[in-house]
C-alpha cells in the first residue's frame, strides 16, 4: 500500500476531502523493558568504557570522562551500571530509540510541550536532568560523544564514622539517592527526539569517585568527577560513544517537511490542527506488515520514515503514534503517547497510541487504527469517549464495526499515575472545540541583570495571546522550583527579585497564562531554564 505523497502539496483540502476517517490496524508487537540498577563498588574496573587518551574531544566541549579519571589521585573510583531489562515501559522503550533530532535541531533551547521531570523529580534530580537534557540535545542536534561528565554541585556531601568496605556500601547507598534510572526514564518520556542515537541494549555507565578528609577526628565524604557513559546505536555511531554528524543531517531534511505541514496549519483552531496532523500521517506512510522481529520494530529511523517521503519505509504504531505527538509539541498541543495492550478486531497485543487534553479532559487518539482499511476507519478511536472502563482495568470504545479495548501497562500507569488528575483518566464528554481556549504561546528568558547586590532582573519575550506569566526559581542546585512570582500583565516582559542571597546561584524558568471562559488558567508550556549568580 504506497500512498505517500509530496508534502508541499498536503493541506486542509486533503482533510476536508477525507472527513473524519480513522482507522485501526493490527495491533503492532514491541518490546517491553524498566531501567534496571546493578552496582558494581570494586576496584574491578574491567566493565568500565576504556578510550584512547588521544581520542578527539566532544562535538559539544565535553572532556572526556577518560582524562577525568587522571585527576582522581588518591579518589577511590566506583560504578554503576544500567541495564535494559524486559521491565521497561513500552513507550520508554520505542522513544529512546527514534531519531529525533529533528524535533529541536534547529533550535535546542525550546522544550517539548510536555515534560514528566517537572512533576516527579526533586531538586537534586533536577539539576542532574537539566544539565543532562542540555548535553543530550546538543548531541542530537550536532553529534559528538556522549560521555558526559557533570560539572553540577549535587551536594552529595556528609560526615561518617565508616571505613573500608562499610564506607563504600555507604557511598553506594548516597549514590543511590539520585535514583539515576528514574532521571533516565524521565529523559526518555520528555526528550524521546533527542535520545534517537540512545542504544537501550547495551549498558549505559555511571562513573564516580568519592574523597574523603579528615579533621578533628570527623571524616568528611564527597562523591566527585560523576560521568556518564550513554551508548550509541550502530546506525548513527562513529564510536560506542559519539554519534555520526553526517546522520544527524539526514534528520534534519524530515525535520523541515514536518516543519512545513505545520506552518501551513498555524492558522488553524486546535481541533483543525489535530484531524490535518491524523489524516496527513495517514497519506504519508502505511503500516509495516512484514515487521517480525524486535530490531525491526525498534527501527530508530520509524518517526523519520513518516516525512521522508518514501514509499518504500513504512512504519509500526511506534511512528505513527511519534509522529504525531511531534507535530503536536511542534503545535505546543498537550499531547501524550501511552503503551500497553489493544485487544478486538485483529487479536490482543502490545500496542502504543496518544492522548489528547481538551479543556482538561483526555481523549484517546490512536493514529495507527485511523489508517485506511483498519477496524477503525469509522473514526470511533481518534478523539474519542470510550463506552466503559477505567484506568485500571482499561477502556472499551467502540468502531463502525467491533469494540476495542486498551489496557495500560502498568509502568504507564506508574510514571503517570492513577489518580482523579491522571492523563489516563478518559471522559466521557464529547470533544468539542466549543469552548476551547487556546493556549499562549510560550515565553523565552532574554536576559537575568544581576547589576545590583542581592537582585536579579529577568526579562522575557512578550508571550501572543498571553494575560500574564508565572515566574518559578530554583535556588542552587539541590532544591525544587518555587513559584517566585505571579505577573498579572501580558505586556509586563520584566521582573525585579529582590532579597536573594549574595553568591548564590538562582534558576528561573517561566510560562504563560490566560484564561478560559470559567476563568481558569490555561498554561503555556515552559521556557527554558536560565540561571544567573547574585552579586
Amino acid at each position: 500500500m504506497h500512498k505517500k505523497r509530496d508534502i508541499i502539496s498536503l493541506g486542509l483540502s486533503l482533510v476536508l476531502a477525507a472527513g473524519m476517517m480513522a482507522s485501526p490496524a493490527a495491533a503492532s508487537d514491541f518490546t517491553d523493558g524498566t531501567a534496571s540498577t546493578v552496582s558494581d563498588f570494586s576496584s574491578d574496573t574491567e566493565d568500565i568504557p576504556k578510550f584512547d587518551s588521544g581520542e578527539e574531544n566532544t562535538d559539544n566541549g565535553e572532556e572526556s570522562s577518560d582524562a577525568k579519571e587522571d585527576n582522581f589521585n588518591d579518589t577511590e573510583v566506583m560504578t554503576d551500571t544500567v541495564i535494559s531489562s524486559a521491565d521497561i515501559p513500552d513507550h520508554e522503550q520505542l522513544l529512546e530509540e527514534y531519531l529525533n533530532s529533528i524535533l529541536y535541531g534547529q533550535d535546542i533551547s525550546v522544550l517539548p510541550g510536555t515534560s514528566v521531570a517537572e512533576d516527579v523529580l526533586t531538586g537534586v534530580q533536577q539539576t542532574l536532568y537539566e544539565e543532562l537534557k542540555g548535553k543530550i540535545a546538543t548531541v542530537a542536534s550536532k553529534g559528538g560523544s556522549t560521555k558526559f561528565s557533570i560539572s553540577s554541585n549535587l551536594g552529595l556531601t556528609w560526615q561518617t564514622t565508616a571505613k573500608g568496605a562499610a564506607l563504600e556500601k555507604e557511598v553506594s547507598s548516597r549514590f543511590g539517592t539520585l535514583n539515576t534510572s528514574k532521571i533516565i526514564n524521565c529523559l526518555l518520556v520528555d526528550c524521546p527526539y533527542e535520545l534517537y542515537w540512545y542504544e537501550k541494549t547495551a549498558s549505559t555507565i555511571w562513573q564516580y569517585g568519592y574523597t574523603t578528609s579528615t579533621t578533628g577526628g570527623k571524616t568528611t565524604v564527597k562523591i566527585t568527577n560523576i560521568s556518564i557513559y550513554m551508548p550509541v546505536i550502530n546506525s548513527y555511531a562513529s564510536g560506542s560513544y559519539k554519534v555520526n554528524a553526517k546522520i544527524v543531517q539526514l534528520a534534519k531534511k524530515a525535520a523541515a517537511n514536518a516543519k512545513m505541514i505545520v506552518n501551513e496549519f498555524s492558522s488553524y483552531t486546535e481541533p483543525e490542527k489535530l484531524l490535518a496532523y491524523k489524516e496527513i500521517i495517514c497519506n504519508l506512510t502505511s503500516y509495516n506488515e512484514d515487521v517480525t522481529d524486535w530490531d525491526e520494530y525498534g527501527d530508530p529511523w520509524q518517526l523519520i520514515y513518516v516525512f521522508d517521503g518514501d514509499d518504500s519505509t513504512n512504519v509500526v504504531c511506534e511512528g505513527y503514534s511519534k509522529a504525531f505527538q511531534y507535530l503536536c509539541d511542534l503545535s505546543d498541543i498537550t499531547c501524550y503517547t501511552v503503551s500497553g495492550i489493544m485487544s478486538g478486531g485483529t487479536g490482543a497485543g502490545p500496542h502504543m497510541w496518544n492522548i489528547v487534553a481538551n479543556n482538561g479532559k483526555y481523549y484517546l487518539a490512536d493514529i495507527t487504527n485511523s489508517d485506511e482499511g483498519t477496524v477503525g476507519a469509522g473514526g470511533g478511536l481518534f478523539l474519542d469517549t470510550p463506552l466503559s472502563g477505567s484506568i485500571s482495568k482499561g477502556y472499551t470504545y467502540a468502531t463502525d464495526s467491533i469494540n476495542m479495548h486498551y489496557a495500560y501497562d502498568t509502568d504507564t500507569k506508574k510514571l503517570y499515575g492513577t489518580g482523579k488528575n491522571s492523563i489516563l483518566l478518559m471522559t466521557q464528554e464529547s470533544y468539542s472545540a466549543d469552548g476551547l481556549t487556546a493556549k499562549p504561546a510560550k515565553t523565552t528568558i532574554t536576559g537575568i541583570s544581576n547589576k545590583t547586590a542581592g537582585k536579579l532582573v529577568i526579562s522575557w519575550k512578550k508571550s501572543k495571546g498571553a494575560k500574564g506569566y508565572e515566574i518559578y526559581r530554583r535556588a542552587g542546585t539541590t532544591n525544587s522550583y518555587v513559584r517566585a512570582a505571579v505577573i498579572k500583565s501580558g505586556s509586563t516582559i520584566r521582573y525585579t527579585n529582590t532579597k536573594l542571597k549574595k553568591g548564590h546561584t538562582y534558576y528561573y524558568r517561566i510560562r504563560s497564562y490566560t484564561y478560559d471562559k470559567n476563568g481558569k488558567k490555561v498554561y503555556s508550556g515552559w521556557s527554558a531554564v536560565k540561571s544567573q549568580k547574585v552579586k
